[in-house]
């Protein structure tokens, strides 16, 4: 019945493009086919972009099927579809069968304990609603805003942000709140995921549910790289020692344990920004982390690989605006920096696309401060559109993992603009 519908939806499109105006919020993710999920997103672009989606343009824009396969589909379309005047109920009976599938899954996911039980409860309600929610309009009248913004601002209370744990920069940020894309940018080797790290195990310590995508390394790494940072074990140590010496057991003992009380969750393999946000959506995580950009697995062919960082960029952006949680967010900058004399790099070394620039919130970026000595290393607020922007010194202990500011050391660093308004 769905797929006869899914099918039936195609099949108008092709007889009458224009009819996607009759769709409604439906998306490509509603699909129980994903074949047919990204047949109708090539309408929704063609319809974007002005142009004529058909046989030619579907098989360029998805060329990892054959073009029998995708002919055989658009042909059971075209039998399914008697006239292009029911794309409404069309678009109404997927969109139905899609709520109903994730209504379950939202209260299948769930393992309710006993200690948690009403926050688990909240978030699930909370899931519901917004699945209820999900083709309502978005727009509200300022007034409305007004008043819900304007009781929170000048009083004594705890403001719903969140913190890296690092004194100086949590003063230069301001603490991190929902919407906010934070990247952070470095050469390979430098500590980028080392530093996430370290701010992911801050939070937990914070009472904050922390996600994190380690998109880069196995389970088994990043156990090692927590416990030796926690422990002050040397991750050498960690990896190859066969018997404890000194306090190591202890210490070890209490890193595991102190770990463990942390409601820090671990996804690892590459994945695609449509996977993250399905998996997003029933975590009810405080702070998600993504390490890192470039690894995202792409759901479509792209001609280049800057538009593809492109979009992946912009998706994660919605994806932090839909669910109202700060998205940090890794990259990789190019070599440019390498070539000059200061190795302190810029914005403009995001690797692959200056759309990451533009969507992030605030930019950082983490270089070595001396090609000689990795132990310091230079941390730049680039771009913070909600405060200043800021330099800082801090050392890295990297047989631990560990780092930490560096108090009265400053290198001649000052603040790269003048203070704002927010300080």
């Amino acid at each position: 019945m769905i797929v006869n519908a899914e099918q039936a939806l195609i099949g108008a499109l092709m007889m009458e493009p224009r009819v996607i105006k009759d769709c409604g919020s439906i998306r490509p993710d509603m699909f129980v086919d994903a074949l047919l999920g990204r047949i109708y997103l090539e309408f929704l672009r063609a319809h974007d972009f002005g142009y004529q989606a058909n046989l030619v343009t579907l098989a360029a824009n998805i060329d990892d099927v054959s073009q029998s396969e995708l002919l055989s589909k658009l042909k059971e379309c075209s039998d399914s579809s008697v006239t292009s005047t029911a794309t409404g109920e069309y678009a109404e009976v997927i969109k139905n069968a899609y709520k109903a599938r994730t209504a379950t899954q939202i209260i299948n996911a769930v393992q309710f304990h006993p200690s948690a039980v009403e926050k688990q409860i909240g978030e699930t309600v909370n899931a519901l609603e917004a699945l209820q929610e999900d083709d309502r309009p978005k727009a509200k009248c300022l007034s409305k805003i007004v008043d819900e913004m304007a009781p929170g601002c000048f009083v004594d209370r705890e403001r719903d942000f969140l913190y890296t744990g690092f004194p100086r920069l949590d003063d230069c940020l301001g603490g991190l709140e929902g919407g906010d894309i934070i990247v952070i940018g470095a050469r390979p080797a430098v500590g980028k995921s080392a530093f996430v790290t370290q701010i992911l195990t801050n939070m937990g310590i914070q009472g904050k549910r922390v996600l994190l995508y380690n998109l880069e390394m196995t389970n088994k790494q990043m156990y090692e790289r927590l416990v030796s940072r926690q422990s002050g074990i040397m991750m050498n140590r960690i990896r190859q020692g066969k018997a404890f010496l000194g306090d190591e057991k202890e210490r070890f003992q209490k890193a595991n344990t102190e770990l463990k009380r942390l409601d820090v969750w671990i996804s690892s393999g590459v994945k695609s920004v449509g996977e993250i946000r399905r998996e997003c959506q029933h975590m009810g995580a405080d702070c998600i982390i993504i390490d890192y950009l470039q690894l995202i697995k792409a759901e479509r062919h792209y001609a280049n690989r800057a538009s593809e960082v492109g979009d992946i960029s912009k998706a994660i952006k919605s994806l932090a605006m839909e669910l109202n949680r700060p998205i940090i967010v890794l990259s990789q900058l190019n070599r440019a920096s390498e070539g000059r004399q200061t190795k302190e790099p810029t914005m403009s070394e995001l690797r692959e696309s200056g759309d990451i620039e533009q969507d992030a919130s605030v930019v950082m970026l983490l270089w070595n401060l001396s090609e000689e000595n990795e132990r310091y290393k230079g941390v730049k607020v680039e771009k913070n559109r909600q405060g200043k922007t800021a330099k800082f010194q801090m050392e890295f202990v990297g047989e631990e993992m560990s780092f930490k500011e560096v108090e009265g050391k400053d290198f001649d660093f000052k603040p790269a603009k003048e203070k704002t308004p927010f300080d």
